[in-house]
């Protein structure tokens, strides 16, 4: 039998970094709907009025990225707030409420969520390494303190484990089971599990890599504190297009941080493995140095 090859192991092999690729959507709608019953676009899931699925176009184009969710029974979560049962009805009038900036009324869940992508019909990946990194959250998060649910595609399916965190926002590749124990401790300490962390919603893409060098040094250093980054004139010598310097602190210690984006080559999925032209070149922020100031 031959070897099945993904995406996401051959991207990891060519060392594609997903440092960087944190912009998230500012925020998120969690809708309850049956894995078995999800499709591609997830607006024609099996058993979804046309209604509903113009409601969730409309909450996208407001920024509102909308996931379809297992793993409990709560009908429909936005900021925190959770409604236990809603119809498809409801849950589109919810979704135009919200799009249009209305809040939602309900039940406050105070858990943080954990939300990973298992949608095995978008690419094998997200169902061979998103399932087993949900099973493995399952067994390991305390359900008192941890929300931990399956959903659609949360996009970049070569980066598979694929999550976000709510309600930081905060987004996750490439966690492997084996790694859940020590994320969720990070977690609930409030700090970023760095070996899989892609960087604060917050920062722009090279401004996410530069965090991360930072926090993986400073924690070589036993550095911790606030954390400040400034980016220097682009205009100066130092700073070109695909170079940039960062003006960094970390508690009391000064930095420089430098970043660059060399290109890499991907397969952006699965299928395009054995398509004659499937890869393409990309290119991707990654720090080439981290100096303390005195």
């Amino acid at each position: 039998m031959a070897i099945r090859i993904f995406c996401r192991d051959l991207c990891a092999e060519r060392g594609e970094p997903a440092s960087g690729l944190g912009p998230s959507s500012k925020s998120y709608v969690l809708l309850h709907w049956p894995r078995g019953d999800w499709r591609v676009p997830r607006i024609k899931s099996h058993n979804m009025p046309e209604g509903l699925g113009q409601a969730i176009l409309a909450a996208n184009a407001a920024g509102i990225h909308v996931a379809l969710v297992d793993g409990d029974d709560i009908g429909f979560t936005h900021q925190g707030i959770v409604r236990d049962h809603v119809t498809p009805e409801e849950a589109k009038q919810l979704l135009l409420h919200v799009a249009g900036g209305g809040v939602l009324d309900g039940r406050h869940d105070p858990r943080m969520t954990i939300v990973c992508c298992t949608d095995g019909k978008q690419d094998p990946c997200c169902a061979r390494y998103g399932f087993a990194t949900w099973k493995a959250l399952r067994q390991a998060a305390d359900p008192s303190r941890f929300r931990i649910l399956q959903s659609t595609h949360l996009g970049g399916c070569r980066f598979a484990a694929s999550l976000v965190v709510l309600p930081q926002r905060a987004r996750y590749s490439r966690l492997e089971p084996s790694q859940v124990g020590d994320f969720l401790n990070c977690l609930e300490q409030g700090i970023a599990y760095l070996p899989a962390y892609r960087g604060s919603p917050s920062y722009d893409a090279p401004a996410q890599t530069a965090e991360i060098a930072l926090l993986e040094w400073a924690r070589q250093r036993g550095i911790a504190g606030e954390m400040t980054l400034h980016k220097t004139d682009t205009e100066s010598e130092t700073s070109s297009p695909e170079q940039v310097l960062f003006h960094a602190t970390i508690g009391t210690q000064r930095a420089t941080v430098t970043v660059e984006r060399p290109e890499f080559v991907v397969n952006t999925r699965c299928v395009t493995i054995d398509e004659p032209q499937g890869t393409k070149n990309v290119s991707r922020w990654v720090a080439t140095s981290v100096l303390a100031e005195h």
